[in-house]
């Protein structure tokens, strides 16, 4: 609902902006006129728009190496196209030339998967109301709770605080044995009676942190018993920690909440990327991978746990190429705001934001981003 009302203020506010900057009366009453009925204007009407298309995947690309364009912006665009008789052609473009196609007034729209962004100097161009909002994604292996376990249960990792138990254990009993075995009835009648009862009073504090029927007499016993009492519970907790951690990275999460988890894990990204420079900006580790295709084949292959990448790409990809091992988490970092580009001053400016406007509140634009995603994935459209 927020996002929606923001959206209805963005519009206020660009078409107030270009009634304002009307040179004559008469412009101002025709752009009033315009914005009120939402209306085509009638020289737009009377001419084949020039519609420049940036490639890039879901948003604007060939149909099967073919001729005709096909992805989101290019479906809005002839959705709105369509339902007000607009006549158009499609002129294939890179970024740069789209954009200084736009700013020279050579075309009339630019389409593409071209985030918003600020102007540089020399640019001359606007930006519609954004019809997606999306971010980075990631794509995590799916993980089995018990075989992420089993795998713990036989990793040095383990091995290391059981041995650190043991060592604990064993020092712990020799030493109350050799200050008990004179006073203390439970340490007498020979030296493997003694240890045996110092392992079995050692092992009932380090599981159940209770002694059982044996109990210390003199004491330094009882200074050694109240010291293993904490050394057991740090280390009992050091343990069930760690245990609920490996689960805990192994299997991620509904959504990534924080930052922070993507420094416990293998991350692969793509070099020159908006995730590339998003991880080294927060100074997480990541190995660079050549494309997409690769980095999710390091997935597949266990050799990295989480791939950060362009969302809607992501996505895309994921959808066309499924594969059950691997599942894509919406992140929810980096808000990129997806638009068409507009010549500044542009008289369809604002017809272009009262149609988007209408296709979001018909979820319109949710139907277009089914079918390029797919309904398994997450949606931020609105």
């Amino acid at each position: 609902m927020l996002r929606r009302i923001l959206l209805i203020l963005m519009i206020l506010v660009l078409n107030i902006s270009g009634i304002c900057s009307a040179k004559d009366p008469s412009e101002v009453h025709e752009k009033i006129q315009h914005f009120a009925k939402g209306a085509l204007p009638s020289e737009v009407t009377h001419k084949i728009l020039k519609v420049a298309v940036c490639e890039m995947a879901p948003f604007a690309f060939l149909k099967n190496g073919g001729e005709s364009y096909q992805g989101i912006s290019i479906d809005v665009w002839e959705f709105i196209a369509r339902k007000n008789g607009i006549s158009f052609k499609y002129f294939p473009v890179t970024k740069e030339e789209g954009i200084k196609g736009i700013s020279e007034r050579k075309y009339d729209i630019l389409l593409g998967g071209i985030p918003d962004f600020v102007q540089e100097k020399g640019h001359e161009f606007e930006y519609t109301v954004p019809f997606y909002v999306s971010g980075l994604g990631v794509a995590a292996l799916k993980s089995d709770p018990i075989k992420v376990v089993m795998d713990y249960f036989i990793s040095w990792n383990f091995f290391k605080v059981i041995l650190i138990l043991l060592i604990f254990i064993i020092v712990q009993t020799f030493t109350l044995w050799i200050f008990e075995r004179k006073i203390n009835p439970h340490y007498k009648g020979g030296f493997w009676t003694g240890i045996g009862n110092g392992l079995w009073w050692s092992a009932g504090i380090a599981a159940l942190n209770e002694a059982g029927d044996v109990s210390t007499k003199s004491m330094w016993g009882r200074v050694i018993a109240v010291f293993w009492m904490f050394v057991a519970l740090i280390l009992v907790n050091i343990f069930t920690g760690s245990i609920a951690s490996k689960l805990t990275v192994g299997e991620l999460s509904a959504h990534i909440q924080e930052l922070s988890a993507l420094r416990h894990l293998k991350v692969v990204c793509l070099d020159g990327t908006e995730s590339k420079r998003f991880l080294d900006e927060h100074f997480i580790s990541c190995k660079v991978v050549p494309s997409l295709k690769e980095g999710l084949s390091s997935l597949n292959h266990n050799d990295a746990q989480a791939l950060v990448y362009n969302e809607p790409a992501l996505k895309y990809e994921m959808n066309n190429h499924p594969n059950p091992n691997i599942k894509f988490i919406p992140a929810g970092i980096v808000n990129q705001y997806y638009s068409f580009m507009v010549p500044r001053g542009s008289d369809i400016l604002y017809f272009l934001n009262q149609e988007i406007l209408m296709l979001l509140n018909m979820q319109e634009v949710r139907s277009i981003l089914l079918k390029y995603f797919g309904s398994g994935q997450d949606m931020r459209s609105e």
